[in-house]
């Protein structure tokens, strides 16, 4: 490789500024022991030293003691020529610079100095090599990561697409079905109501509640039909439906009687629907035929809830418990499936008023559905 010429004609106080900024590693020596004069930051970022602790000290110091550098520098500093040296493959131990072209520094027509100019450091040839290897395998890398992200991610989407359609189908279905049930039991209720205005006043009683019964479940299915929540049922949207079912069917548009709802906004599941429908049925119609011999009162249907339970309450502002009909004691049908209605619930009753003074039936289940193990408890 041919030297640059004009370097030749540099003189020692010129050479700095002008090597300064180059991108390849350069540094001018002077004298015989080849002191440092200049070093730019390229070759100080090549020795990972800074320039105060190169300049003024012999070059060799930065070089092994067998580099053939020191031997070139001597040749070009005494003969005035140019020349460059690239180390063959295989060198041990292998130099800090494996090739490099030296020029002369002129001043007055003699040699004062040597200019150096590193073409390939051995050391940063290879981290660069390694680097970009390692910049390609890391591309390489990321590509791979990148499909498969984008490849989980379409799976992950067109599962949750096919899952919220199920579960769309699903709602539909049970929307459907709980519509169709609802239509049946309507009918079924009819039916009764059919057979009971045909029947004897002292044999329809047992028709009419049994109509009501039925009526309380088939606002169950209604509810069911018309949510979009999916399968929970709302607490209070279900006692105003059961209300107005008993208002329908028990009084009359200029009846003294009312029924209420105060209720926090909580949900049920399906599977005790039908018994917690059938239990508040139960009592709020033993309460308006048995509290208000006077036909006027209030009754209040109620559910709060209380930790991790919800206290379910039905309570009338009427004579009290104690002159009430033997149907809220222990021993009639109305008390009996009561019972078991709270059973299925998984609850417990208490049962408390004052003559005068009306009653109050609590009762608590759990929030969440949990196996029944408790029975049933009637207090006075």
């Amino acid at each position: 490789m041919a030297p640059n010429p004009t370097f030749e004609q540099i003189s020692p106080d010129r050479s700095g500024p002008i090597l300064e900024h180059a991108p390849i590693p350069m540094a001018t020596v002077e004298g015989a022991t080849h002191l440092v004069r200049f070093i730019n930051p390229a070759f100080c970022r090549l020795i990972d030293k800074a320039a105060d602790e190169v300049v003024g000290h012999p070059f060799c110091e930065i070089l092994p003691d067998t580099d053939e550098c020191v031997t070139l520098l001597d040749r070009v500093y005494h003969s005035g020529k140019s020349s460059s040296h690239t180390m063959k493959e295989g060198g041990d131990p292998r130099p800090v610079f494996t090739s490099y072209i030296m020029w002369p520094v002129m001043a007055d027509g003699r040699t004062v100095g040597v200019t150096i100019q590193v073409i390939e450091a051995g050391s940063l040839h290879e981290k660069t090599l390694a680097m970009n290897e390692a910049l390609l395998l890391g591309a390489l890398r990321q590509h791979e990561l990148t499909e498969a992200a984008d490849s989980s991610n379409i799976l992950l989407q067109t599962e949750i697409g096919i899952r919220k359609q199920r579960e769309l189908d699903a709602l539909m279905l049970t929307q459907e079905i709980s519509h169709r049930i609802k239509n049946n039991l309507q009918i079924v209720g009819a039916m009764i109501a059919s057979e009971a205005r045909q029947m004897p006043a002292q044999y329809a009683q047992g028709y009419i509640a049994m109509q009501a019964r039925i009526g309380a479940i088939s606002k169950l299915y209604d509810l069911i039909s018309q949510s979009s929540r999916g399968p929970t049922i709302p607490v209070d949207a279900y006692l105003r439906e059961i209300g107005q079912a008993m208002s329908a069917s028990l009084l009359g548009d200029t009846s003294g009687i009312s029924i209420e709802v105060k209720a926090d906004a909580l949900e049920l599941d399906p599977d005790r629907a039908v018994p917690f429908g059938l239990v508040v049925n139960e009592l709020g119609t033993n309460a308006i035929k048995h509290a208000f011999p006077d036909g006027i009162g209030r009754v209040t249907l109620g559910a709060i809830r209380i930790d991790d339970q919800i206290e379910l309450t039905v309570a009338d502002n009427g004579i009290g418990m104690v002159a009430k009909d033997q149907a809220t004691r222990p021993g009639s049908h109305g008390s009996d499936y009561v019972a078991i209605f709270v059973r299925q619930l998984g609850g417990t009753m208490v049962v408390s008023g004052i003559e005068g003074s009306g009653t109050i039936v609590r009762i608590r289940l759990p929030l969440f559905d949990a196996a029944p193990a408790v029975a049933a408890h009637v207090g006075t």
